[in-house]
């Protein structure tokens, strides 16, 4: 066909090896041929950039989506964590607990500065007290 005379010239490296495509294998062997379907569609470098910029954007756009509901979730959980430890643990209901001994104590240290050691008395009722106290709010609560 074709006003034109042709011709190929093909140079073999190997000359016991001979490497074919799958179509021209499929033709020898008698297989039918792959037929072209409506998917496999020739496309420009600029359709197919196009193309991937699209499948990126959506792509970004349900991470987003999906970043911002987990971020609700997680507001969500955090409030509900927030509410469930505030119901179980006490609630500081009541003003600063033994003042008087805190102040001995912060008294003692500032006139022993290098002899804290002659504090301990001072220090140990103080850790007393705040102790009694915590264990009176304790059996408050539990009324």
């Amino acid at each position: 066909m074709g006003g034109s005379q042709s011709t190929h010239s093909v140079v073999v490296d190997n000359p016991n090896s001979i490497m074919l495509t799958q179509d021209a294998y499929r033709r020898i062997t008698g297989m039918p041929e792959k037929q072209k379907t409506d998917k496999e569609v020739t496309m420009t470098n600029e359709q197919i950039d196009a193309m991937r910029k699209q499948i990126e954007n959506e792509y970004r756009q349900r991470f987003t989506n999906q970043s911002d509901e987990s971020r609700k979730i997680s507001a969500q959980e955090f409030s509900r964590a927030v509410q469930e430890v505030e119901s179980k643990f006490l609630k500081q209901s009541s003003g600063p607990v033994c003042e008087d001994l805190l102040q001995s104590v912060y008294q003692c240290y500032q006139n022993n500065k290098s002899e804290p050691l002659r504090c301990s008395q001072q220090v140990r009722a103080f850790t007393d007290a705040v102790e009694k106290a915590r264990q009176n709010a304790v059996m408050t609560k539990k009324s």
